[in-house]
């Protein structure tokens, strides 16, 4: 009797060490007030819309025996997804394990209660067991709420342009085009709802940039929506599978699962053209991507300008705060980088504290308008970082940036890069926090060298 009572203690002790490590990761308070307001809207829309489920829903085993089949074969893929070592796996990134290609087939199957309850168990419980250090909890209570609003509307929106006609069979689920239709249309209502409330959800993190920190260069989206059509076809697949009969499934999920191999290559890739500490294009990718755009610019005879930044006395803050506070700098810097550019510029890590940046069809003039935005935009910000001796400390840095432009056929990469770095000494002579142009161009520019650096001077 003892042993019970010791092990049931343990046993409770251990439950309450769960609970209270559980809601210590919602850090709520630390968040945003937007942001928390955002996130609690969608999680009370999601209550709701559970709740709305609930009336009028008749259960019935066929609809419990498919959303456990389900629910376990995306539990599947989950576990199969975290063992593959992703290597672009990071605690402030969504990690893609296909998992649409098991939850899409409950939206298309099932009545709406189903969908909007199917991403609590693989959210909540499965992945804070498998991956405990992957996301915030309140991250996961957030992405079930939002895929739980997606699913219950898709399939609302299926069941209004296909409605059931009794249990799915393949004739009712895909027997007509106008069937399929409804397919395609409730996967694009699932697809895009979610995408604006997580890019809801990033707005509010980051109010001053719709893409905030982590905007994918071009190389990357095309992969993206490759890999995201790949997704929804299989889903669809699966669904029409499970109707035909239920054990053709085990001829489907090895596919299906091997499918997401398909995501190690593209995290590779990705990994192999971005910097790891900024998440910006390495210098080799950006080479490579800056390159193919000369050859276009000397095509269509558009001037294209290039600019070097460099962070001033970055050695000060290491040798002050330490590395890792360094480090968080650069990422900082990087951010705003991103926010001062155009979706269509490359920024990239040129090294150390250098970064590098193309603006795509820019004269002169607009180059020395986005440098002096650049300039600013990094002298006013503030980076919280960890010191060694100081604990969370607020760092604020400045940039120098040198400035070079040339038209069609003139563009040389190369030559680009010379004459920036020339103009970003130029601008560290003159004591920094300075934007130069590149000299040695025509009289006009010169003078308009002239009026940008005037307001600049110590």
């Amino acid at each position: 009797m003892r042993r019970f009572w010791r092990r049931g203690g343990k046993a409770a002790r251990q439950a309450g060490e769960r609970l209270v490590e559980w809601v210590s990761h919602f850090v709520l308070w630390s968040l945003p007030p937007r942001l928390v307001r955002y996130l609690v809207a969608v999680d009370v829309l999601c209550l709701v819309v559970v709740l709305v489920g609930l009336f009028g829903l008749s259960f019935r085993f066929a609809d419990l025996f498919t959303f456990g089949a389900f629910v376990l074969l995306g539990r599947l893929a989950m576990e199969t997804s975290r063992h593959l070592g992703v290597p672009g796996l990071r605690k402030d990134e969504p990690h893609r394990d296909l998992l649409s290609n098991w939850t899409l087939p409950v939206t298309l199957l099932l009545p709406p209660l189903y969908a909007a309850v199917l991403h609590i168990p693989l959210h909540c419980l499965f992945r804070s067991r498998g991956q405990p250090a992957a996301q915030p909890r309140y991250r996961q209570v957030f992405n079930a709420a939002a895929l739980g609003v997606s699913g219950f509307c898709a399939a609302g929106v299926h069941r209004a342009l296909a409605p059931p006609q009794g249990p799915y069979r393949i004739d009712t689920l895909v027997g007509s085009s106008g069937r399929i239709g409804a397919l395609f249309v409730a996967v694009f209502t699932y697809t895009v709802l979610n995408r604006v409330l997580l890019r809801g959800m990033l707005w509010c993190a980051h109010p001053r940039s719709a893409q905030p920190a982590r905007r994918p260069f071009a190389g990357g989206r095309r992969e993206t929506f490759a890999v995201d059509a790949a997704e929804m076809c299989s889903a669809i697949g699966l669904a029409v599978l499970w109707t035909a009969h239920p054990l053709l499934m085990l001829t489907a999920t090895p596919p299906a699962l091997l499918l997401q191999r398909s995501l190690l290559h593209a995290e590779l890739l990705q990994a192999a053209r971005t910097d790891a500490k900024t998440r910006l294009a390495n210098p080799a990718y950006w080479r490579e991507t800056v390159e193919k755009e000369v050859a276009r610019i000397r095509r269509s005879g558009r001037p294209m300008s290039v600019l070097i930044v460099d962070i001033d006395h970055f050695k000060k803050v290491n040798d002050q705060f330490g590395h890792l506070a360094g480090d968080a700098v650069l990422m900082c810097v990087a951010d705003a980088l991103r926010a001062a550019t155009r979706p269509r510029d490359l920024v990239g890590r040129f090294g150390g504290e250098e970064f590098v940046i193309m603006l795509c069809d820019t004269d002169l003039d607009g180059a020395a308008r986005a440098a002096d935005r650049i300039r600013r935009q990094v002298a006013g910000m503030r980076c919280r970082a960890d010191s060694h001796a100081a604990g969370v400390v607020c760092v604020s840095v400045t940039v120098s940036v040198g400035v070079a432009t040339a038209t069609g056929a003139d563009v040389e990469l190369a030559a680009l890069l010379e004459t920036a770095d020339a103009a970003l000494y130029r601008a560290k002579a003159d004591g920094r926090n300075r934007v130069r142009l590149a000299a040695g161009l025509t009289s006009q520019t010169a003078r308009e060298e002239a009026a940008w650096s005037a307001p600049h001077r110590a």
